[in-house]
């Protein structure tokens, strides 16, 4: 740190920037917060000491604990944050960065949280460390991450740490703008008001504090608006190739492979160096679950274990997934008590919303009881209580919020009484309990909101409230809620779970997506969403006769999914793996941005491809996409799907010989794929990836890749004689030049010349 970083700092923290001066002989004086502070700098062995009257310490301490008050920042978040009792610390697999491991293989973790802090606490030279703590939903992400802040918060105190960890929950909503939120954390949540965004920032710079971005789910990660990945590329740009930053997210960006998608997020990083980074939670065995039991007090829970594993088998969610293990638990407390829980041990694949039955049930006739009467009866119906707790989904929904303030709650409760008839002894009762409802908590320990007990359970009422407009359709209050976001997985699979169980006519059902859908722009929310549920609804039945036209369908929209006898016209898909299973099924004047092809045992029957175009097609084993048509179509063909395209580029009639596969682009997009891992990478690793290859790319295909611009060299400033290199060329235009190449690696090389002489 010099004198003009430490002046910039300071003047962060300041109201205005005239608030601070520094002289040419050190002395400083600024107005921080109404306060005067004075002091002297001091130069020692190239390192910025500041002297307060009688004590001198170095200037990053001085920053941390006198100006940004870090310590009073650790007490707020032992304060706010509750801790968690019961913890159990998860194993998981670390993909360290490209930069320390060339290997790019996943290696295991007895300990995620002291492998989170391991690597949260290193610093890489000249970037910005992205880590992601990855797992599915109720995993125990956001209880990893705020055991791991209350930890740090500790260590700081005693002096034993140099950095705090600071949640920062997303709530599950979409968002524009970091700085809004990130101040809104610390102010609202932990009551800490002593800071700007640009302190913030500064902070994150030196590694004294290091953001938790909490909720960072596929919602904002697969939508075509691409706001929040914006938002991120922008965070990492304003860091300056400093600091680091945890993003807990159920699957990692760089997993997904495409430029495309890719571009949403690297291209607004600039000139910035930034490395990703991933931690997966893998879910619990029978260890965690017993010693988790114990520590809620539940002694019989071998016998439980072991009664549900020899129903549903011992990787069940039931037995695996911290959120259900924890309601579990609270269902049932002996071995005696699993017939509270029958339904969901009856059917393995519908066990969630027969689990939430159960949880149900055990309100309805344990709990919500009125004792006003003789005989004592149910205060309201299972059906109401579902009703009611999707109504409270449905406001967090449209107010883009997982919490709700208690006046909120109370006033829902009230509309929904009054909707129903209700007597006000009969609705005060009501609004009394729901806010001690088994499925809803406090939002934290000293909150006056309410919110569910996890996101996993807000999606699954929300999908109630999807479906009670979609079965009754109404159109109108169903494109109001189609409108807000990018739909949850869980809430798409509730919609489809109860339109199965109420034996709904599918093409009704469709008739009232497509009045949805119609006429809305091709960058609404309304056509991915309904085109999700589309999907996800039709799957797995016979559909004959169904004809969808004109959808969008989001990234991914096939992936596992078995479809049939279904009529696909002028609809455009985002990239997505193939289904599983495909039969009967015709595409017509559509678009595909890209098929990933991950299950080479994909089950193809009788599917027809007319007039349709595949931009890609990327085959997982092997680690190779194509981009030209006769490939492209050579693939889809293997999987047994006939093609039938009129269009003259695309006729391959008079194809005596299969092309060959041209080697120069196949291994210049090996490279490329390096990048979506990091914004700089060393020679070694083109030597390890590419294996006996590398020779040839490094002497012949390098020069080219930097002659074009695609590539520039950097100064390596670390160990060793090593060779590093950038990507100077945005992703969004790579993806263009490799699907304007048609597979010709000299193509390629024109195009990125073109597309970076027109800037």
């Amino acid at each position: 740190m010099n004198i003009e970083d430490f002046k910039r700092i300071l003047i962060s923290f300041a109201d205005r920037a005239s608030d601070v001066e520094i002289t040419k002989g050190g002395r400083m004086t600024a107005i921080i917060r109404g306060e005067i502070l004075e002091a002297q700098i001091v130069l020692k062995d190239e390192e910025i000491y500041v002297r307060e009257g009688t004590s001198e310490i170095k200037g990053i301490f001085w920053i941390s604990i006198r100006l940004a008050q870090l310590e009073q920042l650790a007490d707020r978040i032992l304060d706010y944050i509750e801790p968690t009792s019961d913890f159990i610390n998860p194993k998981g697999m670390l993909l360290d960065d490209i930069e320390y491991d060339e290997s790019e293989v996943e290696k295991p973790t007895e300990n995620v949280t002291e492998c989170l802090q391991k690597k949260l606490g290193r610093r890489m030279l000249s970037a910005t460390d992205v880590i992601y703590l990855t797992s599915d939903a109720g995993e125990g992400k956001t209880t990893v991450i705020n055991h791991l802040a209350r930890t740090q918060a500790e260590l700081f105190k005693k002096k034993q740490s140099q950095w705090l960890l600071v949640p920062i929950p997303l709530g599950g909503r979409p968002f524009l703008r970091f700085d809004d939120i990130v101040i809104a954390s610390l102010v609202n949540k932990l009551k800490f008001r002593l800071f700007y965004y640009d302190s913030f920032i500064e902070l994150v710079k030196l590694g004294i504090v290091i953001p938790a971005f909490d909720g960072f789910e596929e919602m904002f990660m697969e939508n075509s608006s691409g706001e929040a990945l914006s938002a991120t590329g922008h965070l990492m740009a304003k860091l300056g190739s400093r600091g680091n930053a945890l993003i807990a997210a159920r699957k990692a960006y760089f997993d997904y492979k495409s430029f495309r998608t890719q571009a949403k997020l690297f291209d607004t990083i600039g000139s910035n160096s930034v490395s990703f980074s991933k931690i997966s939670i893998e879910r619990w065995d029978k260890i965690q679950f017993i010693e988790y039991a114990r520590f809620r007090g539940v002694m019989d829970a071998q016998d439980i274990y072991d009664a549900v594993s020899r129903r549903l088998g011992s990787e069940h969610p039931l037995l695996t997934r911290p959120v259900l293990v924890n309601r579990l638990l609270s269902v049932v407390r002996s071995a005696g008590e699993l017939n509270n829980i029958e339904s969901a041990l009856a059917s393995s694949s519908e066990y969630f919303p027969n689990f939430i039955d159960a949880i149900i049930v055990r309100e309805a006739e344990s709990k919500w009881i009125d004792t006003s009467g003789e005989p004592a009866k149910p205060l309201i119906s299972i059906k109401e209580h579902y009703e009611i707790l999707a109504t409270i989904a449905e406001e967090m929904w449209l107010t883009s919020t997982d919490s709700l303030d208690l006046s909120i709650v109370d006033l829902l409760s009230d509309l929904y009484c009054d909707s129903k008839g209700h007597s006000v002894r009969i609705s005060r009762q009501i609004k009394e309990r729901l806010k001690q409802h088994a499925l809803l908590v406090r939002s934290d320990q000293n909150s006056n909101h309410l919110k569910f007990d996890h996101e996993a359970f807000q999606d699954y009422f929300l999908g109630i409230a999807f479906f009670d407009n979609l079965r009754n359709a109404r159109i109108p209050e169903l494109k109001n809620l189609l409108r807000k976001g990018s739909i949850p997985d869980q809430t798409v699979e509730t919609i489809a779970v109860n339109c199965r169980r109420e034996n709904l006519e599918f093409p009704n059902v469709v008739k009232t997506i497509n009045f949805a859908q119609v006429n809305e722009g091709p960058t609404s929310f309304v056509k991915e969403n309904c085109g999700k549920m589309a999907l996800v609804i039709l799957a797995g039945k016979n559909t004959a006769d169904i004809i969808l036209e004109n959808y969008i369908f989001p990234v991914n929209s096939m992936n596992a999914l078995s479809l049939s006898d279904i009529f696909f016209f002028k609809c455009h898909f985002q990239i997505t793996s193939m289904a599983q299973s495909l039969s009967n099924c015709k595409f017509e004047k559509c678009t595909f941005d890209g098929i990933e092809i991950v299950d080479e045992e994909i089950r193809i029957n009788n599917v027809l491809f007319l007039d349709t175009q595949i931009l890609s097609v990327q085959l997982r084993s092997k680690d190779t996409s194509y981009y030209d048509p006769f490939h492209v179509e050579s693939e889809m063909e293997k999987l047994g799907i006939l093609i039938d395209n009129s269009k003259p580029d695309l006729e391959i009639s008079n194809v005596l010989d299969e092309p060959e596969v041209d080697e120069n682009l196949e291994l210049t997009e090996r490279v490329l794929r390096r990048f979506i891992r990091s914004s700089f990478i060393n020679d070694n690793v083109f030597r390890v990836r590419l294996g006996a290859k590398a020779p040839k790319f490094i002497n012949e295909i390098l020069p080219v890749l930097l002659r074009s611009g695609l590539l520039s060299e950097l100064d390596f400033s670390g160990q060793g004689q090593k060779r590093r290199f950038k990507l100077t060329t945005p992703f969004e235009r790579i993806n263009r030049a490799l699907e304007e190449s048609k597979g010709s690696f000299d193509s390629f090389i024109s195009q990125i010349k073109r597309l970076n002489n027109r800037q």
